[in-house]
């Protein structure tokens, strides 16, 4: 591929994520007011977008590492739902019973935002390896905000009570939430680094 090719395909990926995060943002303060924002996915989008833009692979990455293994979970179960019209883990049941909206349309970006990412890391190139560490701030950052600033009924990123159908107790909750996170973060780190073809 050559290089204006690339940089009109990466040109046009980047406007759609940064254009699609913006809408994203006034989706979620529209409906859930300021915290709205500190959906990870939501960040994930504008930020992947300004990556991809600035050629920054790095930017991509850190964003990969926090969503990508849950957006693998969150799939698995909308493609269920989609295709037996029955619950798995009640993950994506939300988006079955809804009228379609505005925010049904943003969440769609599950399906194709990490796809689309790994393909513009592949075209840019992984040129650092220790996007890891903003991605480590920036969970632990929202985690505290989203505490301050949300609510139980809203549980935004998850992390008031676990999303998936099984209990876990309040008192070790936010070391396993904590945990949980690190443990994705360093797996998809380090099969990034790993992969040849970036």
């Amino acid at each position: 591929m050559n290089k204006k090719t690339k940089n009109f395909i990466l040109t046009i990926l980047g406007i759609i994520y940064v254009s699609l995060g913006i809408l994203a943002f006034y989706n979620g303060i529209k409906n859930f007011g300021f915290s709205g924002i500190l959906w990870f996915s939501y960040f994930a989008l504008f930020i992947i977008g300004l990556g991809i833009l600035t050629k920054k692979s790095w930017l991509i990455a850190s964003q990969l590492c926090i969503i990508l293994i849950p957006y693998i979970v969150w799939n698995i179960d909308f493609f269920y739902v989609l295709t037996t019209s029955n619950s798995l883990w009640g993950l994506t049941d939300y988006f079955f019973v809804a009228r379609p909206s505005l925010s049904q349309l943003i969440t769609l970006q599950h399906i194709f935002i990490v796809p689309f990412s790994l393909f513009s890391i592949y075209l840019i190139k992984l040129k650092r390896k220790d996007f890891w560490k903003l991605s480590f701030a920036q969970i632990t950052i929202f985690y505290f905000l989203t505490r301050v600033l949300s609510n139980r009924q809203e549980n935004v990123n998850c992390v008031f009570e676990n999303c998936l159908p099984f209990q876990i107790h309040n008192m070790i909750y936010p070391v396993v939430w904590f945990l949980g996170y690190f443990v994705m973060i360093f797996l998809t780190s380090f099969l990034l680094s790993k992969i040849k073809a970036f």
